[in-house]
């Protein structure tokens, strides 16, 4: 994965989207909102990732600030209509705790 920042999906209209420097994610942050789009908690994420939870919460308050988020679905919605999930890394599965 790189390093650089990630600006979303081509527009409807032929262009790529035009966002503001500060509105767009880092790889590693485009990382963990795809992580949260798959249901990791930020336990989850901070085990996979070898970082402590706390640098996970801050990364997500990050997020939501560069989305406009005002929580992590929303962000996770936005993230997938701003591009910066991709709907084939989403794993669709069963709500935790239901039988199989």
């Amino acid at each position: 994965m790189t390093a650089g920042p990630v600006a979303g999906p081509p527009a409807s209209r032929g262009g790529p989207v035009r966002l503001p420097a500060d509105r767009v994610l880092t790889a590693r942050r485009a990382e963990l909102l795809t992580m949260a789009a798959n249901g990791m908690t930020n336990a989850d994420i901070a085990r996979a990732l070898w970082v402590s939870e706390d640098t996970v919460k801050s990364h997500f308050r990050h997020i939501y600030a560069v989305l406009g988020a005002k929580d992590r679905a929303h962000a996770v919605a936005l993230g997938l209509v701003r591009g910066f999930v991709r709907p084939d890394q989403v794993r669709l599965q069963p709500p935790r705790g239901s039988a199989a």
